[in-house]
């Protein structure tokens, strides 16, 4: 009897929040590279940016959703790919770029060389934009992510007693990745951990790489 009970309250606790066909599936974000371009040299801007509709349609639920009230809390990481050493294995914004945040953008760096913010609501349109100055030679790797990713109550997904949804983003010309560079250098050991997984890691992330010359 005490054993049922106690299987009755887990039951229960994770039944608190579903992802039953009246829950809003996961979304995409979609991200531009501007230009993309299998290399650059010192002194060339990058701009990446996302934009899109406040009302976003939900093809699980066939139904719009506004996203104006959603925390994406996006960030966006800078590595470099072609060396082995444990320090360069994280993000390195300010060691290799000098970024550029144009007004009414809520971006802002972090520990460990990241940018995060927010997307900003103008005109039902939800957009972010961040310029990259690039100031060192060598390999790089973009990332674009969310943090509120699968968090119920950042997205407002509570309200309808649902987990939260996946957010992932992929980058608006796919083809043009150069995922091909993480293969070249497969002496980083984080390169090969993104490669194992490279749909979650690097394509869901808007993975894009690239050399400065």
């Amino acid at each position: 009897m005490k054993n049922r009970i106690i299987l009755f309250f887990v039951i229960l606790f994770f039944s608190c929040g579903d992802d039953g066909p009246n829950c809003p599936g996961d979304m995409t974000l979609p991200v531009s590279i501007n230009p993309y371009k299998p290399y650059y040299n010192v002194g060339d801007t990058i701009s990446i940016s996302s934009k899109f509709h406040k009302l976003l349609y939900d093809q699980k639920t066939e139904k719009y959703y506004d996203a104006s009230g959603y925390r994406f809390s996006p960030y966006i990481e800078l590595f470099t790919i072609d060396s082995s050493s444990e320090y360069n294995s994280y993000s390195k914004i300010n060691e290799l770029a000098i970024y550029h945040i144009p007004e009414n953008n809520s971006i802002f760096e972090i520990a460990l060389g990241a940018l995060f913010g927010e997307y900003r609501l103008f005109m039902d349109t939800l957009s972010i934009n961040v310029k990259l100055i690039l100031i060192k030679k060598g390999f790089r790797m973009l990332r674009f992510g969310s943090l509120s990713t699968g968090d119920g109550h950042l997205q407002n997904n509570y309200d309808f007693n649902c987990n939260g949804r996946e957010i992932t983003s992929r980058i608006s010309e796919p083809n043009k990745n150069n995922i091909q560079l993480l293969q070249n250098f497969r002496t980083n050991k984080r390169n090969n951990w993104i490669l194992s997984d490279s749909i979650n890691r690097f394509y869901n992330r808007a993975g894009y790489c690239f050399e400065v010359r």
